[in-house]
């Protein structure tokens, strides 16, 4: 993965490097690239189309603003992940406007930081997110709505339907999905994608496109509070 961070605050772009390295680490990710700009003129004299995956800008900075330093991002690159790092939530709203994947109010924990990241989605997991490679196709984590064990072998449920059974142990499989913040153990042998759920029921998930998912009941508590905690960070960027 390659990133960018433009932001005039030493202390907040070392913070966020920290994260992005901890991050990266834990999700097998090789971080090709980290480089940091302290204004958008900077950056913006040394940027090229696909020259980063992910770029994180703060929106008050001298010069430029950052909002404008994204719009002229947009009109070299149109699918570049961009994530905006600001003091105030008051610019959530113009944040669409240059189809932004997440808002970081600072301080942001590095929760939050892989939360955002979770939301780039293809645009960074498709290159490092494979689960397995068969002989045919490769399974992509962000394609997966939930996970069940049995026989000691995996049966993944695709978001579009389909099944894969993968020769794998469920504690490999746990390893792997744990680091990313949207998959949870709801029940002994299932991993759930928070991303392939419409609704929370009182004893499962409502899957988006039909179909539902156990939660334990000893675990309902717990699960439902990561659900929630997920959500909200998903769609607010809160604290």
């Amino acid at each position: 993965m390659k990133a960018a961070i433009i932001d005039d605050m030493v202390s907040d772009a070392e913070k966020l490097s920290e994260f992005l390295n901890n991050w990266a680490g834990k999700m097998e990710t090789r971080l090709a690239l980290l480089d940091w700009y302290e204004s958008g003129e900077a950056f913006l004299q040394n940027f090229d189309l696909r020259k980063y995956d992910v770029i994180f800008i703060d929106i008050y900075m001298e010069g430029i603003t950052g909002m404008e330093t994204a719009r002229r991002i947009r009109n070299i690159d149109k699918s570049c992940c961009l994530i905006f790092t600001t003091n105030t939530p008051d610019y959530g709203a113009e944040s669409y406007e240059v189809n932004a994947a997440y808002y970081l109010v600072k301080p942001y924990c590095y929760e939050q930081l892989a939360q955002a990241m979770a939301r780039c989605g293809k645009a960074v997991f498709r290159k490092e997110g494979v689960l397995a490679a068969l002989e045919n196709r490769q399974v992509f984590i962000d394609e997966i709505a939930y996970t069940e064990c049995y026989n000691r072998k995996i049966n993944v449920h695709m978001r579009n339907g389909e099944q894969v059974e993968l020769n794998i142990s469920q504690s490999e499989l746990t390893g792997k999905l744990s680091a990313y913040p949207n998959f949870c153990d709801c029940m002994r042998g299932i991993l759930i994608n928070f991303e392939a759920v419409e609704k929370l029921l009182e004893d499962s998930f409502h899957l988006i496109g039909g179909g539902t998912v156990p939660i334990s009941r000893l675990k309902y508590g717990e699960v439902r509070r990561k659900f929630l905690d997920y959500t909200y960070h998903r769609t607010r960027g809160g604290k």
